[in-house]
C-alpha cells in the first residue's frame, strides 16, 4: 500500500540509495498537468499506468499495440468497462498478463509492487497528486529514479485535454498522432461552437443511471463541461460544488429539467438495472433499461423531459477519455436539433476509430428513449 510506517519508509529510502547506479540515459524535460518539470528518458520502454483508462488515449497514439511499453496498470478499466477490456484483450492477448494496481487516490496503489517492476515512468491522473505527495510515495519514486507524470482527462476537459494528450504523445514518441487527434478534437468542438444559439436548455446528467439510486450527477467539471460546450445549462452545477455528487429525487422533480441524459456502461453484473452502453451493448436493451428506470421512479411521468421524449443515454466512459468531443457533438444535437442538424456525430465516431483506433466502432454509445429514434452503432 502507499501508506508506509516511518521505519518502513526510511528502510525503503536506504534500500534505494544502496541500489547500483544505472548507466546514464539520454533524457528530456516535460511539463506535466501538475505544473511539474519532469525529466523522462528519450525513449520510454517501461511504463506503469496509474490510471487504467489511459488506454483510451494510448490506443489512439499507439494503435499497433497500446500495451507495448506497459509493465503494469490500474485495474478500474478491467472492472468497470468490461466490454472494452474484452475487445482489447482479444486484439492484444498479452495484456491479460500485466500486473494490476489499485487506486492511488484511495491509498490502494502498491509502491512495493511498482518498484519491483522497475519502471522508467509512472503516469497518474492529476487527482492522485495530493495523496501521493502527502503519503511520500513521490519521494520514494524520485529516490528510485522513476519519473512520475500527471495528466488530467477527468476534471477540466476543455482546458486539460489537449495538454494531457500532448504529454502522452511526447512520452510515447507519438507527437504527430497526438497533434492529429487534438486537431480533430478542436475542429469538432469549433463546429458546435459556431452553431450554438443563445438559448440553453436545462439539463440533468444522471451518471451511472440504474447502477445507483437516483440521482448521482456532476458539477461544473467533467461531463458538466461537456453539457456547457454543447450549449446546455447543467442544473446540478448549482448543487454540486465538486466534480461528483448526489441530488435528491425530490430536488430533481422540483427542478423539472428540459433534458435528461443518463450514462450507462457494462455494469449489468453489478446491477441489472444499469443501462448497457459500450462496445458490447445493443441499443434495444439500453432503451428497455432506460424506460424501466423512468417507469419505476415516482413523479417522473410528469417531468417535462419525459413528456417531451427528451430522455437520452450516453456511454459513461466519455467522461474520462479524449473522445469527449464526439459526446459534445451528440449532446449538442440533442439540445439544439435545428441548429446542429448538419452535424454527424455518428460519422465522427466512425472516423475516430478508422483514423486512430485499433478496434471497430461496434456497440451502442448513445441514443434516445423515443422509439422513433434509431440506435447508434448497433
Amino acid at each position: 500500500m502507499i501508506k508506509l510506517s516511518q521505519w518502513r519508509w526510511w528502510g525503503f529510502v536506504l534500500g534505494l540509495l544502496l541500489l547500483p547506479v544505472c548507466a546514464a540515459q539520454a533524457s528530456r524535460v516535460i511539463t506535466d498537468l501538475a505544473g511539474r518539470q519532469v525529466s523522462v528518458p528519450d525513449h520510454v520502454s517501461r511504463v506503469i499506468l496509474g490510471e487504467g483508462r489511459l488506454l483510451y488515449t494510448l490506443a489512439a497514439l499507439q494503435p499497433d499495440n497500446p500495451f507495448a511499453h506497459i509493465v503494469g496498470w490500474r485495474d478500474e478499466l478491467i472492472e468497470y468497462d468490461a466490454d472494452t477490456w474484452a475487445l482489447y484483450r482479444a486484439h492484444f492477448p498479452q495484456a491479460a498478463d500485466l500486473p494490476v494496481f489499485g487506486k492511488a487516490a484511495q491509498g490502494e496503489f502498491s509502491v512495493e509492487q511498482a518498484l519491483a517492476l522497475n519502471p522508467q515512468v509512472i503516469i497518474f491522473d492529476l487527482a492522485a497528486y495530493a495523496p501521493l505527495r502527502a503519503q511520500r510515495a513521490l519521494a520514494l519514486f524520485d529516490a528510485a529514479g522513476i519519473a512520475v507524470v500527471f495528466v488530467d482527462f477527468l476534471t477540466e476537459p476543455d482546458q486539460h485535454m489537449a495538454p494531457s494528450i500532448r504529454v502522452l504523445g511526447e512520452l510515447f514518441d507519438a507527437q504527430a498522432r497526438a497533434e492529429a487527434l487534438i486537431q480533430l478534437r478542436e475542429q469538432s468542438l469549433a463546429a458546435v461552437a459556431e452553431r450554438l444559439p443563445e438559448q440553453r436548455p436545462r439539463v440533468l446528467i444522471e451518471t451511472a443511471a440504474g447502477l445507483h439510486d437516483c440521482c448521482r450527477s456532476v458539477g461544473h467539471d467533467n461531463l458538466g463541461r461537456v453539457v456547457r460546450l454543447a450549449g446546455g445549462d447543467n442544473i446540478a452545477a448549482q448543487r454540486i460544488p465538486g466534480v461528483f455528487g448526489t441530488l435528491s429525487p425530490e430536488w430533481v422533480l422540483v427542478s423539472d429539467p428540459d433534458v435528461v441524459i443518463m450514462t450507462g456502461g457494462d455494469w449489468q453484473k453489478l446491477n441489472p438495472k444499469a443501462i448497457p452502453m459500450g462496445y458490447g451493448a445493443h441499443w434495444q436493451a439500453a432503451r428497455q433499461a432506460m424506460q424501466a428506470l423512468v417507469n419505476e421512479r415516482p413523479g417522473w411521468s410528469g417531468m417535462g423531459a419525459v413528456r417531451d421524449h427528451r430522455i437520452y443515454a450516453l456511454w459513461h466512459q466519455f467522461y474520462n477519455t479524449p473522445y469527449q468531443f464526439v459526446a459534445v457533438q451528440q449532446v449538442a444535437k440533442w439540445l439544439h436539433p435545428k441548429a446542429m442538424a448538419d452535424l454527424q456525430p455518428d460519422a465522427l465516431w466512425q472516423q475516430l476509430h478508422h483514423q486512430f483506433l485499433p478496434v471497430p466502432a461496434t456497440g451502442a454509445f448513445w441514443g434516445a428513449i423515443a422509439p422513433s429514434s434509431p440506435g447508434t452503432h448497433e
